[in-house]
């Protein structure tokens, strides 16, 4: 009998597949989502998955936007306020949160909590904006669709590898 692939699998395997299925047709999605009131992308290879937490466990002496660890599936993972992060807002409070799990590859076990996910978004629908000069180096673009609405795009890579990101211990 052959063996069921796990969710994790299936989900990474229609990653692939959708990835895939952009190129041979030249559209270009990316994951969209909602952190501290702005809409933010980030492409599909870049993140594990979208999951719901009934709750965190805090941790000591660590800054206010690492706001505690959560256990996916028996795997720990780093959370971060991506909007206190930012400076955009204070940490949501303690209860029921959504995880942006960043790509394993990037080599830490890190998550986003996000105020929701938005779905994928076609880039072909949206024109370039310029850069805010003082962008953070993991904020790689910026685009407005047609009602008018920014989004910031986010290199997971790069912000996996940001000192201040990695720092999550007070000094």
């Amino acid at each position: 009998m052959q063996e069921k692939p796990s969710l994790r699998e299936f989900q990474s395997q229609l990653a692939e597949k959708l990835k895939l299925s952009e190129v041979s047709r030249g559209v270009v999605s990316k994951l969209g989502f909602i952190a501290g009131g702005r809409h933010w992308l980030v492409d599909l290879d870049q993140v594990n998955e979208v999951v719901t937490v009934s709750g965190l466990t805090e941790a000591p002496w660590v800054q206010p936007w690492f706001i505690g660890v959560a256990s996916v599936r028996g795997v720990l993972y780093g959370c971060i306020d991506l909007a206190a992060f930012m400076g955009l807002a204070e940490p949501m409070p303690a209860g029921e949160s959504r995880l942006l799990l960043i790509h394993p590859r990037f080599g830490l076990n890190a998550a986003l909590r996000i105020d929701r996910p938005l779905g994928l978004r076609v880039l072909a629908g949206l024109q370039p904006e310029p850069q805010l000069p003082d962008a953070d180096a993991w904020l790689i673009a910026r685009w407005r669709d047609a009602d008018g609405q920014v989004w910031d795009e986010i290199s997971m890579q790069t912000l996996a590898t940001t000192p201040a990101f990695l720092d999550v211990g007070l000094s």
